[in-house]
């Protein structure tokens, strides 16, 4: 199996969500030690806005007329099985480095319109090849609903399927502090866990996907934590 990360936070290498990420693919790799992994920074590249010229369509179709290092991660995108977006929670949707990217998608797509069963439009794929698409996503909040609902929506469309896989890790800056090791061990131990299932079934069980969204501090508790260390 070919996975790409393409880690969409500011961080880097210093990321909460790819501490998550790379937890997993220990996991996956322990039972499928054959796969590839290709890690991608993206704060590291150039990745310029989209023109919205429609070049990849018109003039070059599935290559983007611009000269940074967007054609490269394309080409990775389109030869992994798994990409992996890595993405800290910023405004309930993508940090501005993951969103770029996503803007210049385009190419990946065709010009044509066709519908849906629910009579909803979209772009074809131009690549006739089956890959999956993975969010693993942490934020500063301690609870899910009202503060992913854009994000996870997006992804949804995006790519696709409602059944994609995802881990979502609230209350993720616990997974930098040390005093928080109790909780965090555990948490990144059943992340291994959803690295094993994925790598024997395709998928995480629904448990294990619930327990991952779990806070591992009440929420009541986590807000006065973290509001005490904010005065």
């Amino acid at each position: 199996m070919k996975v790409l990360v393409l880690n969409c936070s500011p961080k880097g290498d210093m990321s909460d969500c790819l501490k998550i990420s790379r937890a997993f693919l220990e996991g996956l790799c322990m039972t499928d030690p054959t796969t590839d992994i290709i890690y991608e920074n993206l704060v590291d590249k150039k990745i310029n806005h989209c023109f919205g010229c429609y070049s990849c369509w018109a003039v070059s179709p599935g290559i983007c007329c611009q000269d940074d290092d967007v054609n490269d991660l394309l080409t990775k995108i389109t030869s992994a099985d798994l990409v992996i977006w890595s993405t800290p929670l910023y405004c309930f949707g993508f940090p501005s480095i993951g969103k770029a990217l996503i803007d210049r998608l385009l190419p990946l797509t065709c010009p044509e319109q066709k519908a849906n069963e629910d009579g909803t439009t979209y772009h074809p794929d131009r690549q006739k090849k089956d890959i999956q698409f993975m969010l693993i996503s942490g934020c500063g909040f301690p609870n899910i609903k009202g503060n992913y609902d854009a994000l996870l929506l997006q992804f949804e469309m995006l790519f696709a399927r409602k059944d994609y896989p995802r881990i979502i890790c609230v209350e993720a800056p616990l997974l930098s502090i040390e005093d928080a090791k109790p909780l965090t061990i555990p948490y990144l131990e059943m992340v291994r866990k959803a690295g094993s299932e994925f790598a024997s079934n395709g998928k995480i069980s629904e448990y294990t996907m619930n327990e991952l969204m779990s806070p591992m501090l009440p929420a009541d508790v986590y807000r006065s934590m973290t509001s005490s260390k904010d005065k």
